[in-house]
């Protein structure tokens, strides 16, 4: 069966960066009360939505309420983007293949990946901010932890069967959409993908090689 959907994951698979949470947070030098918020949600404490809440308040107060969406774009603008993605991109473009994103990062840079990528649809968490771009504690939950659930919407909106997917992901976090499709790719070596991941690759670069070699083709 041909693979008609590559969806990669965001943080960590397309950037150089595993959190875009976490390094908005180390920029605003509130790293230790998220990290107390997240071992909160961690221990069940506190549901997805709150933990959203928590975290984008603690930029809030860091910046006396000031931040705007330029001032957390300027932020993001410092993740880079993997060097080759735009050439694996091109070389599944080349190949027929249509890109989704899929991410529990932040939707200011899920956009901006997106478009160096060429991806044909995309989904993360996304912020909130009032009538003068200020941002507002909360946002709103599109993934959350469940990329299962955000998946089937991808599929479902792109008219493409699970089966004919390829799914790349770097972490335990990707589980559950790993779970759903015909050809889960683990990115690095988390242990916690073991089991689920029928393919590993150690390099972004490698994902066309491995396209091919599934398919068969030169």
């Amino acid at each position: 069966m041909r693979i008609k959907l590559v969806v990669f994951d965001v943080d960590g698979v397309l950037t150089e960066v595993d959190s875009s949470w976490g390094y908005v947070h180390r920029a605003l030098g509130v790293q230790g009360r998220a990290r107390e918020i997240a071992d909160m949600f961690e221990r069940g404490e506190i549901k997805y939505e709150e933990w959203m809440l928590l975290d984008t308040g603690l930029w809030v107060e860091a910046t006396g309420g000031r931040i705007t969406r330029w001032d957390l774009e300027r932020i993001l603008s410092g993740i880079p983007i993997r060097g080759d993605a735009p050439e694996v991109s091109r070389c599944l473009h080349r190949m027929g293949k249509r890109i989704a994103l899929v991410s529990g990062g932040i939707d200011l840079l899920v956009a901006r990946v997106a478009s160096v990528v060429g991806a044909d649809l995309w989904v993360a968490n996304q912020l909130s901010f009032d009538r003068n771009w200020r941002l507002v504690p909360g946002g709103l939950p599109v993934v959350g932890v469940d990329k299962g659930r955000a998946l089937r919407r991808v599929l479902w909106e792109l008219n493409v069967d699970a089966a004919e997917t390829m799914y790349v992901g770097d972490s335990r976090w990707d589980l559950e959409a790993m779970r759903l499709v015909g050809y889960p790719v683990a990115m690095g070596s988390d242990p916690a993908l073991e089991g689920v991941a029928r393919y590993r690759i150690s390099r972004l670069a490698e994902v066309c090689d491995l396209v091919k070699k599934i398919e068969g083709t030169p």
